[in-house]
């Protein structure tokens, strides 16, 4: 387990570059956590970091998939958040997705089962006062 402190900005951006060392096609960043806890900016930094050149890195909470270029292969962003099936995330072609590219997922609870075994699972904490990024291993029940 490796975890991060990120009470400012500046600290979830050097999570999200320590992240990125672990970016390659077919690696999935799976992110865990109450609204409001980061993971959108976690992944806008680890999307800047992967491309340099980026224009604005928007949520996909409406659009449930963004999807940027970098220079290992696509970057797609996903929100589940408003999924109300996994049969949701087929239609959406992600499988593809999860093999060819890198996705960054938040709110993944809804296909966790779908997720592959080598996800990398971070769980944004939030105390009030302290907030953790905790990487994990992906355990599924």
């Amino acid at each position: 387990m490796t975890e991060f402190i990120c009470n400012s900005l500046k600290d979830t951006k050097n999570a999200a570059k320590y992240f990125s060392r672990f970016a390659k096609a077919g690696q999935c960043f799976a992110l865990f956590g109450n609204l409001g806890y980061g993971k959108t900016t976690f992944s806008r930094y680890l999307i800047e970091s992967l491309n340099k050149s980026v224009g604005a890195v928007l949520s996909p909470t409406f659009s449930l998939v963004q999807v940027y270029d970098s220079e290992v292969t696509e970057i797609w962003h996903i929100d589940c958040y408003r999924l109300k099936s996994a049969d949701e995330f087929f239609e959406l072609g992600i499988e593809e997705a999860l093999q060819n590219c890198i996705t960054i997922i938040e709110w993944p609870e809804i296909i966790l089962h779908l997720l592959p075994a080598s996800a990398i699972k971070i769980i944004f904490i939030w105390d009030g006062k302290t907030r953790k990024l905790i990487h994990e291993s992906l355990c599924r029940k």
